[in-house]
């Protein structure tokens, strides 16, 4: 049992070199090199109480990196998080911090900016859609894309006057 153990908190310690990452992600990833639920509980355990696991953390780098370079939305970033098997709990309090930080309407009008620049040439209904769209998938609510599509529509110039 002692060698097997080394072998599961190795396996979790080179998994986490790479990013961090949640309890449920390095449990799937033990169960994958086939340890027994014993060992990845007590390796998760010793992980947990050194400092190396810990979901509140993970779920904070995880929102910000999502929020920064792919500017999600609320409610993707929330399922994303909870497929990673964050608690509930821990997600509200981290939804709370990241959006404070990063309001939501901002993040759409920022997303909506840069694919209207992909847009150009294309007829105004069908931008306006394709847009719609862009901002849905990203997890913006209907509220949120309907307020970043009218500052949008407001801050381009008139040449590329966006109809919404």
């Amino acid at each position: 049992m002692p060698e097997e153990l080394k072998r599961a908190k190795n396996h979790a310690l080179r998994y986490l070199s790479y990013r961090d990452r949640s309890i449920l992600e390095i449990t799937q990833y033990l169960e994958k090199k086939e340890h027994s639920h014993s060992v990845i509980q007590l390796a998760l355990d010793a992980l947990i109480k050194l400092g190396y696991v810990n979901d509140q953390r993970f779920a904070l780098e995880w929102g910000r990196y999502k929020i920064n370079k792919q500017k999600l939305g609320k409610s993707r970033l929330y399922v994303e998080l909870l497929n990673k098997g964050i608690d509930r709990e821990i997600l509200e309090n981290t939804m709370a911090v990241l959006y404070e930080d990063n309001p939501e309407a901002e993040l759409a009008a920022e997303c909506a900016r840069k694919k209207l620049n992909s847009l150009k040439g294309v007829e105004e209904e069908k931008k306006k859609r394709r847009l719609i769209q862009h901002l849905k998938r990203r997890g913006f609510s209907a509220d949120i894309i309907y307020q970043s599509l009218k500052s949008v529509s407001e801050t381009e110039p008139q040449e590329n006057h966006c109809p919404f």
